[in-house]
């Protein structure tokens, strides 16, 4: 049995260092919570690293070195005045999730007592469901090419590919929290997709809903993404854990990030439901290169000091969850929500948030 957790960290860019940083600053404070003491070891995948190496994706050496951890902690990453953006998307985030098949985006959707969300009349007990979206295929396999490429006879291909084995095994790990949330009205499942224009990619998922269905453990339900999206704002207690393709997840859990009470509290965990390969657990947000470098094109520690860690720090919580260090986790989200209460939060000191979630934790401990 191992003595320590073992945690890599990819601070990523700009002030994706920032929030890392400022959450390993907090997360010092968690001791005597943990079960295990927690090692850190930070490597510098970012867009210098990319240019220096002359690569555009992570490759054996790399998710090699990542494979030994059990978890991996990321910050943001983003650079686009040293690399095209895109690059570091589909050479780090999409590599790793592809690689150590952390076929889950789990994206919590929940808005946290005391914080307003921009639906009227909806609170914390509305919005409170979650987003499995398939992390490792649909439309973001990177398979297509360009035909006649520069001609006026131009034509794109971007394939969707959608597997039975791939629905299956995400509909099973969906299944499994809907009855761990355990929500008033019992365990649902809906499975989000375009059964009515996409054919042939819906395939597997209509047989996946008929075989969930007849097992009769969750109420299943289907929805159309674009209905889906409205149905979020209109009336988001109707869900419970929801189930859906890559990119249609991708967009629908940046709606869901603006209804939990923005992006300074939206967290994704990429995860391996196995345990053979590392989780990889972040924030939603961006570098924010607009708080980093100054009018000049320098840095300004005055712009950084206007950036939120909280969102950074809430997937930290978020990971030891799933290490199973539920004590601290909890303890972890409480500090990073009570940061975001605070009637000043807007107008906080980056420096200032740290000293109060630090000071926070410690009066609970």
């Amino acid at each position: 049995m191992k003595m320590a957790h073992e945690i890599a960290v990819i601070p990523g860019d700009l002030n994706g260092i920032t929030v890392t940083e400022a959450t390993l600053k907090i997360v010092e404070a968690l001791g005597p919570k943990l079960k295990k003491e927690i090692n850190h070891t930070t490597f510098k995948y970012d867009a210098e690293y990319f240019i220096e190496n002359n690569i555009t994706e992570l490759g054996d050496k790399e998710l090699g070195e990542l494979k030994k951890y059990d978890q991996i902690f990321l910050g943001a990453i983003g650079n686009p005045n040293v690399i095209k953006p895109g690059i570091l998307e589909i050479g780090i985030l999409l590599k790793i999730r592809q690689a150590f098949d952390q076929y889950v985006n789990l994206r919590p959707i929940a808005l946290p007592e005391g914080v307003p969300s921009v639906i009227v009349g909806k609170g914390s007990d509305e919005i409170n469901f979650e987003i499995c979206r398939e992390n490792s295929e649909g439309l973001y396999v990177d398979e297509g090419h360009v035909e006649n490429e520069g001609t006026d006879e131009e034509v794109a291909y971007q394939v969707m590919r959608c597997s039975y084995r791939g629905v299956k095994r995400l509909a099973e790990y969906a299944k499994e929290r809907a009855k761990l949330r355990n929500k008033k009205g019992g365990p649902k499942v809906h499975f989000v997709f375009k059964t009515n224009v996409l054919l042939h990619a819906s395939s597997p998922w209509n047989r996946v809903m008929k075989e969930l269905k007849e097992e009769g453990e969750v109420q299943v339900e289907y929805m159309h993404v674009d209905n889906f999206g409205m149905q979020m704002i209109i009336r988001p207690e109707q869900f419970d854990v929801v189930i859906t393709e890559n990119m249609f997840g991708d967009i629908m859990t940046d709606i869901g990030a603006v209804i939990q009470g923005g992006i300074g509290t939206a967290v994704s965990g990429n995860i391996n439901p196995t345990g053979e390969f590392p989780g990889m657990f972040e924030p939603l947000h961006g570098t924010a290169p607009d708080r980093w470098f100054n009018e000049k094109g320098e840095k300004d520690e005055e712009l950084i000091q206007t950036v939120k860690c909280e969102a950074a720090t809430l997937s930290y919580s978020m990971m030891l969850e799933q290490i199973g260090e539920v004590e601290a986790a909890a303890l972890l989200k409480e500090a990073a929500l009570n940061n975001i209460r605070n009637p000043n939060y807007k107008t906080m000191k980056l420096n200032d948030l740290v000293d109060a979630a630090i000071n926070y934790i410690k009066s609970k401990c």
